[in-house]
């Protein structure tokens, strides 16, 4: 069985020592911000982004609100904190009036839901067309305050909040039921710096779906969607069932003879838990989100991915596809004292996070052809087998 790595290589850095952040935020709801977004008309740029950039959200802000906020924004900076505000949320439960009071299906309807979700992913996996969209990604880092040894002196540098630190625009390719990353575009292409994440497409759907089977699956609640009440399940995957692994590049682990630095890959195979967010006429999943259970002490303390999907046209013909996702990861990188080890790279954790959106879906022409290094099958199976597992039908309705 394969893995599913999600989460992939960072790039190699500096890992200076710095202490933790003393940073105070404002927590608002979704009606707080949008309150203060209306009271804003008319400042600067700047002024909006630093006013942004001083809250934090206790909800999850839907795609149909973002847009309707993102339109009243004077500028790019206000624009780019109201990314990051958002996707920082992106884990989070909607507003209380976004989730309808309709009653919870019984077990014999929510297996009958999960029967509709595997039949979807599989059909998906093998009837989606061979296919080039654009993945647009930002890349966003913070910098907690922070001491650097240099040569002459120890350099202080102040706290900086998550910020951009590079984007980046590559096609990728699906094609018998494989995704295909442009490596050469992302070579000769504008560097990101931080997270890199791949398997929107096809794997995500396909690896989650079928290791929350062997898991345990709950009901969640309704939620109102754009145009449609979406059933939400909450899946939890213990570490003996779970595909997912969390990879972290590059750690330093001392130094050669010749005093270059030795490094190595994180790399850890984690339990994880998440939601399904699906329509309930046909089982389409429309958001699905992963959030990885790490050891304490671990380099990595936390790794998550939100995918959201939504109807797009190909060849003439509707489809859905993955339009937006947001990844977080937060590494302990930083030294505290003494040598230049992995063991002593347990220090505060620095946050990256992706924005990805992705745009120019086409059709794959048959004049172009692909050589990779993947050498799976593409007969093979890859999808959830059956929706034969555990239920439980909880007390009320839970809210993860």
């Amino acid at each position: 069985m394969r893995k599913w790595t999600v989460l992939l290589f960072l790039a190699m850095m500096v890992l200076p020592a710095y202490a933790a952040n003393d940073v105070t935020t404002t927590t608002v709801t979704v009606a707080q911000l949008e309150q203060a977004l209306a009271a804003a008309q008319g400042k600067p740029d700047t002024e909006v982004a630093q006013q942004l950039a001083a809250l934090e959200l206790t909800e999850r802000l839907s795609a149909v609100r973002f847009a309707r906020l993102k339109a009243g924004l004077p500028g790019e900076k206000s624009n780019q904190a109201l990314v990051i505000l958002a996707d920082s949320a992106a884990f989070l439960d909607p507003p209380a009036s976004e989730i309808p009071a309709n009653s919870m299906p019984d077990p014999a309807g929510a297996r009958q839901m999960l029967t509709q979700i595997v039949n979807y992913v599989n059909a998906t996996t093998r009837q989606l067309p061979n296919l080039i969209a654009m993945r647009n990604t930002t890349g966003f880092e913070d910098r907690p305050q922070e001491n650097v040894q240099q040569a002459a002196a120890v350099v202080s540098y102040s706290y900086l909040p998550l910020h951009v630190i590079g984007k980046s625009s590559v096609s990728v390719t699906y094609r018998d039921r494989q995704e295909v990353v442009d490596e050469k575009a992302l070579k000769r292409g504008p560097k990101i710096g931080g997270l890199v994440t791949t398997g929107e497409f096809g794997p995500i759907l396909s690896r989650v779906v079928a290791d929350a089977l062997k898991g345990k699956i709950t009901w969640s609640r309704w939620e109102l969607g754009a145009g449609v009440t979406e059933a939400v399940f909450h899946y939890a995957v213990p570490h003996d069932k779970s595909h997912y692994n969390v990879q972290f590049c590059c750690v330093p682990d001392g130094f050669n003879s010749d005093g270059s630095p030795i490094t190595s890959v994180f790399n850890e195979s984690a339990s994880y838990h998440g939601e399904i967010a699906f329509d309930p006429a046909n089982g389409a999943i429309l958001r699905i989100t992963t959030e990885a259970e790490m050891p304490a002490g671990e380099l990595v303390s936390k790794a998550g991915m939100m995918v959201e999907y939504g109807q797009v046209e190909i060849g003439g013909k509707n489809y859905i596809c993955p339009v937006k996702s947001v990844s977080i990861l937060l590494a302990h990188t930083t030294q505290n004292q003494g040598a230049y080890s992995r063991s002593n790279y347990k220090g505060p954790a620095k946050t990256f996070l992706n924005d990805v959106v992705f745009d120019q879906y086409r059709r794959f022409g048959s004049e172009t052809r692909i050589l990779t290094g993947d050498n799976g099958d593409p007969n093979q199976p890859y999808g959830p087998a059956s929706a034969d597992a555990p239920y439980a039908a909880p007390a009320r309705a839970p809210t993860h």
